[in-house]
């Protein structure tokens, strides 16, 4: 079939179209709802479930994800046919979702994930009262939620096996299969850290530590639950008229209000930490709010684009993706409250998704300096589909970059001043990139009163 007539057929069926869709109203929930797929828990789902459900996460994968030129060496139609017998041969529900679980960390992106159902997470995500952390590449105790534990397992015990295996042994056959990242220190973050020591919650787990004066022992922690979580660290002053706050999540506008609550005693101190280390993400409109009140300018936005593959071309076999424009250019929230003085934002491997939007729009502005690590490298908005058995599944489709072209994603946002905490710090009770960013705003702040009392001659 010639140009010309593919022209004259495509003219000809757009009437057509528009008026098969005004006439099916419902076509996109037909399409894209799959209730015999997206079924309810059961012990054992049917081979074609199974199969069902890969085929969809698959599927949907190959037309919508946006970063396939992150893992160029991927051959995506290998893994599907690779991936057929895996769960062909899960025999129960659990097993199912233990390959599936295995499938998403292959694009290499904090933004695509399959969750189990609700029915597997006693079995896959009880928690012992014990948060650990990757410090000068040792895995270090980070905090412990239950006094009684607390009397055993201190902050600063070193962890270095696992139910008897070196812990760098265990992380890397039991828990790394197991995660999505986006960039080295990404995994490194969750493979240490929130995802380390989960599992069977009626499966106790032995730690085996190394106190500070170099001696080992082993305890034995019930996976009961995370405990009482790490003290909030909130709104407070530092030395030298420094206001501090965290910002810890922005899933809703708690942290929001918070930091809008403290505003008259941040506007009253001479400089202003803000603190998105363990800032996982949510909403870049909450973000957005807090940027809001460090500028009378207007913010300029990341620019997001999906994927919009021509169809056309592939089938005249010239196969195309284009990319559609769904957000950028500048966004404007008049406060009344503005702050004027140094702001510092403190950041770390932690620190993605709407929080990293937050420390890249806050670079953009130029309004101040970022302390500490760099960030996760993963920004995103993930499409959610309903898999077999009730479980779920995530895919990334929307790619953020800066209007350049060049992105964070992938490769996360380098601190201004790179501060890196070690394993003496945490044993002092002391936070090292805080501490910097104190010094360099009373520096800032210094070095603006020297210019007010010397001003230039003329």
């Amino acid at each position: 079939m010639n140009r010309n007539v593919i022209a004259l057929v495509l003219a000809a069926a757009l009437p057509l179209a528009h008026a098969a869709h005004a006439a099916n109203p419902q076509l996109p929930e037909r399409l894209f709802q799959a209730p015999a797929i997206a079924n309810a828990y059961r012990p054992v789902l049917t081979a074609e479930e199974r199969v069902a459900g890969l085929s969809l996460f698959w599927s949907e994968a190959r037309r919508n994800f946006v970063y396939f030129d992150h893992v160029p060496q991927l051959q995506w139609d290998q893994v599907y046919m690779d991936y057929l017998g895996k769960v062909i041969a899960a025999a129960t529900t659990e097993d199912y979702y233990r390959v599936m679980m295995t499938l998403a960390p292959l694009l290499q992106d904090s933004h695509t994930a399959i969750i189990p159902p609700a029915q597997m997470a006693r079995s896959l995500y009880g928690r012992p009262p014990v948060r650990t952390a990757l410090i000068e590449d040792k895995v270090m105790v980070l905090h412990v939620g239950e006094a009684d534990v607390a009397a055993r397992i201190k902050v600063g015990d070193e962890i270095v096996a696992i139910d008897g295996q070196p812990v760098r042994d265990y992380a890397r056959e039991r828990i790394a299969p197991y995660v999505s990242a986006s960039t080295a220190q990404d995994r490194a973050e969750r493979t240490f850290n929130y995802q380390l020591l989960p599992g069977d919650a009626d499966r106790p787990v032995a730690l085996t530590l190394r106190a500070a004066d170099g001696s080992e022992r082993i305890e034995t922690v019930a996976r009961s639950g995370p405990g009482d979580a790490p003290p909030a660290a909130g709104f407070r002053q530092l030395d030298g008229d420094i206001a501090y706050i965290a910002l810890d999540q922005f899933e809703n506008d708690a942290d929001v209000q918070a930091f809008e609550a403290a505003l008259p005693q941040i506007l009253a101190a001479r400089g202003l930490v803000i603190d998105v280390r363990r800032n996982g993400g949510g909403s870049t409109l909450y973000a957005l709010q807090v940027l809001s009140h460090l500028t009378r300018a207007p913010i300029k936005m990341m620019d997001a684009m999906t994927r919009n593959d021509d169809i056309v071309q592939r089938a005249q076999g010239r196969p195309r993706t284009d990319w559609t424009r769904v957000r950028g250019g500048a966004y404007s929230l008049p406060q009344k409250l503005v702050l004027e003085g140094p702001v510092a934002v403190l950041t770390s491997a932690r620190t993605i998704s709407a929080a990293e939007d937050f420390t890249a729009m806050f670079k953009l502005m130029q309004r101040g300096i970022t302390v500490g690590e760099t960030t996760g490298g993963s920004t995103g908005q993930p499409l959610v589909l309903g898999l077999p058995g009730g479980g779920s599944a995530f895919i990334c489709i929307k790619r953020d970059m800066y209007a350049d072209g060049s992105t964070f994603v992938g490769q996360g946002i380098a601190p201004d001043v790179e501060v890196k905490q070690t394993i003496a710090a945490l044993r002092a009770g002391r936070d090292l990139a805080l501490e910097r960013a104190g010094a360099e705003l009373r520096k800032q702040l210094k070095g603006r009163s020297s210019e007010v009392a010397s001003p230039p001659l003329r």
